[in-house]
């Protein structure tokens, strides 16, 4: 049967996917992951799958249901967040009136999260992917596979997702080459899965409830074989936490460095556990940048977020990279409940006191299952965007207008700094290197 997996457009770079929606703040953008994902699953069970991403393609509402109808589904499975939930909701919508007889299936924070709202702005929702690492809309397919990883609309118990997760090979051929990160100096990257979920259970971040759970080894070095022979030399390890097991992240680098497929990489890493042989493997294979969820330069406000290790264990972390030849970002998070004014000025300064060569500051969003997402449902609020303007009225102790002129002035007093310059250097040496530093430049200014 056919299959249309579907990133629908936005008025503005966001992203839906990893049941975590945002906007992109400073140019970059990233693949769809659990459509990549999922179009390896259905392709694996013998589906015809179109996999469209109308964000990247810059496609109009009219122009992405044409597409989809022109391919004539049989199912469609579809992306919608929280930052961009009622234009996902009209979009859906329209996409029900040109095709009525197919059902949809949604991903995303609020369909994963928030189940019933989901399913009542959309009749024609048929059911919720809870797991895309999962067979389930296979299932529902008529294809002899478990259907753990759904909720339906009707109600119907739909299992376990297991421990461990297993697919074949994203269908990367099929979305354009015009993601771009920070780090792989405006060349176009690859999106590959190694674990999924996190074993974290931050208060800001949901994907902590997902669970936690690992690929085989094997599967992840064939996709990264059929990435480089489809001509990348770019990759994105989409793992929120790729040392959540450190054994296993280790097995992996090592398996990937003995594949000499000559791949440069990035990765999100916690900061324990981190040690010089774990970083000195993933740079034996490629890795160039390891990304950490700093948080704050607060030890006690960090723990009472979820995150109970303290300054130190960043700065053992970071030195290790840097010991092992890697670039390092480093990710903050500003208005915090209980965050004054004074502890946004101090992550700043432990953000430059790290010598980190990128730094993210994001303001504290409410996502839809997270501990501050109830808290602001209960006191009638947003829930923002943490790549935007944060929470609409603010959890914190400073106003909201007030923090997003501090977080201008951390980010502007960090990245004029020596370090973060040379970071960028060696991207210089292409054309395509200075065009992305100035696309770059321009989105983040935009956003100060």
């Amino acid at each position: 049967m056919r299959v249309a997996l579907v990133n629908p457009p936005a008025r503005f770079p966001t992203f839906r996917d990893g049941y975590c929606s945002s906007s992109s703040k400073s140019g970059y953008l990233w693949q769809p992951l659990d459509l990549l994902v999922q179009s390896g699953v259905l392709a694996g069970h013998g589906h015809e799958v179109l996999l469209l991403d109308a964000v990247a393609e810059g496609l109009s509402a009219e122009a992405t249901v044409e597409r989809v109808a022109l391919f004539a589904p049989a199912r469609v499975l579809g992306l919608a967040g929280d930052v961009s939930w009622p234009g996902d909701v009209r979009f859906y919508r329209r996409l029900g009136a040109r095709l009525p007889e197919v059902p949809l299936v949604l991903s995303g924070d609020v369909p994963r999260f928030e189940p019933q709202r989901a399913f009542q702005a959309l009749p024609a929702l048929d059911a919720v992917l809870t797991d895309f690492t999962t067979p389930a809309v296979a299932a529902l397919l008529g294809t002899d596979a478990p259907d753990g990883g759904l909720i339906r609309r009707d109600g119907k118990p739909c299992g376990s997702v297991g421990n461990t997760w297993s697919a074949p090979p994203g269908l990367h051929e099929q979305l354009p080459r015009r993601y771009r990160l920070p780090f792989h100096g405006g060349l176009p990257f690859a999106s590959v899965l190694s674990s999924y979920g996190c074993p974290l259970a931050c208060t800001f971040c949901n994907t902590g409830e997902l669970g936690y759970k690992l690929r085989p080894v094997g599967e992840v070095v064939a996709e990264l074989r059929r990435v480089k022979a489809l001509g990348y030399s770019r990759v994105y390890l989409r793992d929120a936490t790729a040392n959540g097991k450190r054994a296993a992240f280790l097995e992996l680098c090592t398996a990937w460095a003995r594949a000499e497929l000559d791949l440069r990489w990035n990765a999100f890493c916690t900061v324990r556990p981190f040690d010089l042989e774990l970083a000195r493997a993933m740079a034996a294979a490629g890795c160039r940048v390891v990304q950490f969820g700093i948080e704050t330069g607060d030890d006690d406000l960090r723990k009472a977020s979820g995150k109970p290790f303290a300054n130190s264990a960043a700065e053992a972390a970071v030195r290790h990279a840097h010991e092992a030849g890697l670039a390092v970002c480093g990710h903050f998070v500003l208005g915090l409940p209980e965050q004054d004014e004074d502890s946004v000025v101090r992550a700043g300064a432990f953000a430059r006191s790290l010598d980190l060569d990128y730094a993210s500051f994001n303001l504290a969003a409410a996502r839809p299952g997270t501990a501050l997402r109830r808290e602001a449902d209960s006191r009638g609020l947003f829930g923002g965007d943490a790549s935007g303007d944060g929470f609409i009225a603010g959890l914190g102790a400073v106003p909201p207008e007030r923090l997003r002129r501090l977080k201008r002035d951390v980010t502007l007093r960090f990245y004029l700094r020596p370090r973060p310059l040379r970071a960028v250097l060696p991207d210089l040496r292409h054309a395509e290197g200075w065009a992305h530093l100035g696309a770059m430049a321009r989105a983040l200014v935009r956003t100060l």
